[in-house]
């Protein structure tokens, strides 16, 4: 198939993706099931606030990077951008990379933030990749 914009592109690959709602998804956050929970945002948009838990694998580089961060191919991954249109891309080639469980969150971020905004993990800090004037916290470092 060919398309004539990106917008085409994604609507019709909506239709072949699966999604979880945003209330589905926070029960797995609480099971303790294992998944993988993947935010495929530009790291300048991760490293604001994310889901809970979200590891950070930029749309530009999924490909390249998706083993590293989500190594067991028959674990859920469930992946999500800003309001679900990178999302849906990412979620469409994850299968073809061998990937048996893929959900995008339905309505991305924003939908999340507005849903479970205490479920939002704001300056996430992942390895040594950013660095941070530091300041001082409270509780564990986590």
């Amino acid at each position: 198939s060919s398309y004539n914009s990106g917008k085409e592109l994604v609507d019709a690959v909506k239709t072949e993706v699966e999604y979880i709602s945003p209330v589905d998804f926070q029960k797995i956050l609480s099971s303790g099931d294992k998944y993988y929970l993947i935010d495929c945002r530009e790291s300048e948009e991760f490293n604001m606030a994310c889901i809970q838990g979200a590891v950070s694998v930029p749309r530009g580089i999924l490909e390249d990077e998706i083993a590293n961060q989500a190594p067991s191919k028959r674990v859920p991954l469930y992946i999500y951008c800003d309001n679900g249109d990178r999302s849906v891309l990412a979620a469409s080639v994850l299968p073809s990379l061998k990937y048996s469980c893929v959900k995008v969150i339905e309505g991305g971020f924003d939908a999340w933030q507005q849903a479970f905004p205490d479920l939002v993990e704001n300056n996430p800090v992942r390895g040594a990749v950013k660095k941070t004037v530091a300041a001082p916290s409270g509780g564990c470092g986590g």
